[in-house]
């Protein structure tokens, strides 16, 4: 059956805010490095948590004008809007006005009342920094911007490029920006501790002695436009969405599920029209279960396809898990790819698990000439929210 055109979905501006700096340059540089960001945390120490190796942000950072001071007065806040700020500028766009989208993903919306008693600080463990981000904090949005909010757990900002695709598709509007944060607070913290997938020393990604994962800070903001909005603005995307699959699959409240993860990554695959990609960016949380499940599925995927060591890596060993926003970094290390032809290494790998012939899961950066420019991105989170992404380079040279 011939497949249907329909317009495609480019993303034209990427913000990115991590442990490794602001931007995606700093980001970029800092995961070709293989450095790592992570450090014991002792405001999480103090607090009472006996695993708090996390890659935080140094709240230098976090400043704002005095006007913008008293509205935003939470971390959370602030770094959307700053992540938003880089996203536009990388669109060469003023700001997003009337009938534009904007997708906010995260544990929960923020309410309207504020907690006037936490006006004017960036306090870690006020339940300011458990809910939002608010669009309405973010710059150059118009009132009249549809604004949606999307919580799908550590897959949020991938369910979120898919609905915004669709959205796009339909034919309802032109321009969407999906944006997402992450920041230390108490309630989200006690939640994973719970889990007891948090790691003591540092999250070591597809690393046979991995002990669990470890959080990161950060945000980041996507911006997309219909290929023809790009075109008649006269900008050069960065990549085409190809493909995407969003899954619910509940057998299971936390552990990965191997069938759900092939068969989500098979979807994608299909959607984009491919049968393989150039690289893949895992989501390779250094949980036991979770990143030999993955390799497992992608291996299930590869092997029937005749792959032969496509290039695996993940990056949140260097700058930890940004939990909702964590797709973010994800789509940063595709797009560097797409780019420049080099495939990031794993940071904190040193000793990879066996992953079989279909897959190579890189400890160092690789430069792969005549691979072809597509990437595959997996995010996956509690309750079986599963999602797999093919990012394609601009040009049309997928294979």
């Amino acid at each position: 059956m011939a497949r249907r055109s329909v317009p495609d979905t480019v993303i034209t501006g990427l913000g990115l805010i991590t442990a490794y700096g602001w931007g995606t340059d700093a980001y970029w540089s800092g995961l070709l490095s293989g450095s790592r960001a992570l450090r014991p945390h002792a405001d999480l120490a103090a607090a009472g948590f006996d695993r708090t190796v996390t890659a935080a942000l140094d709240d230098a950072h976090l400043a704002v004008t005095a006007h913008d001071a008293h509205r935003l007065h939470s971390r959370r806040s602030r770094l959307a809007r700053a992540a938003t700020a880089q996203a536009l500028r990388e669109a060469s766009l003023t700001g997003l006005g009337p009938g534009t989208l904007v997708v906010a993903v995260g544990q929960t919306p923020l309410a309207d009342e504020a907690d006037d008693s936490r006006e004017g600080t960036t306090t870690r463990w006020g339940r300011e920094e458990f809910a939002g981000p608010s669009p309405a904090d973010l710059p150059g949005v118009s009132p009249r911007a549809e604004t949606v909010y999307l919580s799908q757990a550590c897959a949020s900002v991938s369910f979120a490029l898919d609905y915004v695709r669709t959205w796009l598709r339909s034919g309802c509007g032109t321009t969407a920006l999906v944006v997402g944060t992450c920041v230390l607070n108490a309630y989200e913290y006690a939640g994973m501790a719970i889990t007891g997938a948090l790691s003591p020393t540092g999250a070591r990604p597809f690393d046979t002695a991995r002990d669990g994962t470890s959080l990161g800070e950060g945000a980041g903001a996507i911006l997309l436009e219909t290929a023809a909005a790009a075109e008649q603005r006269g900008i050069t995307p960065q990549a085409v969405l190809a493909g995407a699959a969003a899954r619910v699959n509940g057998r299971s409240p936390a552990a990965s599920d191997e069938a759900a993860i092939t068969d989500c990554v098979l979807a994608a695959l299909e959607d984009a029209g491919l049968e393989r990609v150039g690289y893949i960016h895992a989501h390779a949380t250094g949980t036991v279960q979770g990143d030999t499940v993955e390799l497992a599925a992608l291996g299930a995927v590869g092997a029937p396809r005749g792959w032969v060591a496509v290039p695996v890596s993940g990056h949140k060993g260097g700058i930890g898990h940004l939990m909702h926003a964590s797709s973010a970094p994800g789509i940063a290390a595709a797009l560097g790819f797409l780019r420049t032809g080099t495939a990031p290494g794993t940071p904190g790998l040193d000793s990879p698990e066996a992953a079989g012939r279909a897959i190579d899961v890189l400890t160092a950066p690789r430069r792969l000439p005549g691979a072809p420019r597509s990437c595959l991105v997996n995010s996956f989170g509690f309750a079986g929210n599963n999602s797999s992404l093919v990012l394609t380079s601009p040009d049309g040279s997928t294979r």
